[in-house]
């Protein structure tokens, strides 16, 4: 495993980008001077870590590996005054607020030292920059930085981002942690209840698994660059999916059917309680997927290593046997005909999404 110190590289490209003066925009402090010693120079300046490289450093982020640590995206360049401040005062100084310092003072070196084209080149990342309004500061860093692996990780951090607050109201939901007012359905309009419930269940999943393909379209083929545009549109894309999941699960857990149905409903609460679990390791797979580069598992440019990542929401054992023996019991308390009584061939799926990751450093 890499460790989460910055290499010797990284360091020095961040001071350059800082032009060697502090990034705190209250201080801009110059970092580098002469020094007795005719051959050599003072350096004052030093690369500090925005989210800790350690536990017990401040600003630790345990959902980043120790690659992410050591990469240029989680560094700022700052005078060792700075340096202490940030690191004793770690409330007042947040991740975000230290992202937010390099942006500013790249903006300020670049009106310094850039040229006319160099502006242009700025304008326009920071045009692309609006499109990423609201999302976590990182993502930002990593749409300018562009870290080996970036699709992976820009992906990990909208999706950690976007999707991380739906995934836990479905645990608050499983929980019984927060209620909503319910629907009554009478007892003649019972059956015909599970049957459009089970039609809606039918066809939740495939819009998720259209937007996990283009998801693989936007981190661009193996040798090219991804377009983070539509990363970030197609994890809008899958949070919003999720979303309508959630909404199912909620319009079932809180309507109010007559007693006999109890049974079938807790098997269609049950239906999706697989899909978040899954979900939510989907940034720490990318994360570790982008770590591969670092290791022996390493690809080329001819072989590219190929993860392949698989989302199957399949039903619970023996959950078609079960809905099957209740829908044929409700049926005959409803006195309706046999050839009514079983509706599981129509409703039974299996969703299976592929995730394609491709490294090549």
């Amino acid at each position: 495993m890499a460790a989460p110190d910055f290499s010797k590289p990284t360091i020095e490209t961040l001071a350059k980008r800082a032009a060697y003066r502090c990034t705190n925009p209250d201080c801009r402090s110059a970092t580098v001077g002469p020094n007795t010693n005719p051959a050599k120079a003072t350096l004052i300046g030093e690369a500090a870590h925005i989210y800790g490289a350690r536990p017990a450093s401040k600003r630790y982020r345990s959902a980043m590996t120790d690659a992410a640590r050591a990469e240029i995206t989680n560094g700022i360049w700052l005078c060792r005054n700075c340096h202490k401040l940030i690191d004793t005062d770690d409330h007042r100084y947040t991740a975000a607020i230290l992202f937010g310092w390099r942006e500013i003072h790249e903006r300020f070196t670049l009106g310094e030292l850039g040229n006319a084209t160099d502006r242009l080149i700025a304008e326009q990342i920071e045009s692309r920059l609006t499109q990423f309004e609201g999302a976590p500061p990182i993502a930002r860093r990593i749409v300018i930085d562009k870290p080996p692996g970036w699709e992976w990780r820009l992906t990990a951090e909208l999706l950690r981002h976007q999707v991380t607050p739906i995934l836990r109201k479905f645990n608050d939901l499983d929980e019984g942690l927060y209620r909503k007012a319910g629907e009554h359905i009478q007892r003649d309009e019972a059956l015909q209840w599970v049957k459009r419930k089970f039609a809606e269940v039918a066809v939740l999943p495939a819009p998720l698994s259209q937007s996990l393909e283009l998801l693989n379209q936007a981190w661009g083929a193996p040798g090219e660059e991804g377009n983070a545009e539509e990363i970030a549109h197609c994890t809008k894309l899958i949070a919003g999916n999720l979303e309508q999941i959630l909404q199912f699960k909620e319009s079932v857990q809180f309507t109010f059917l007559p007693e006999e149905y109890a049974r079938i409903q807790e098997l269609l609460k049950g239906l999706m309680s697989t899909l978040a679990a899954q979900m939510s390791e989907i940034p720490n797979d990318l994360d570790k997927a982008v770590s591969l580069s670092e290791t022996e598992h390493e690809g080329t440019e001819d072989k590219p290593t190929l993860i392949r990542r698989s989302i199957v929401l399949d039903v619970p054992k023996n959950w078609e046997r079960n809905v099957d023996k209740e829908l044929r019991r409700l049926a005959r308390i409803e006195a309706k005909t046999a050839s009514e009584g079983s509706i599981t061939g129509a409703i039974l799926f299996v969703f299976f999404a592929a995730m394609l990751i491709w490294l090549i450093f």
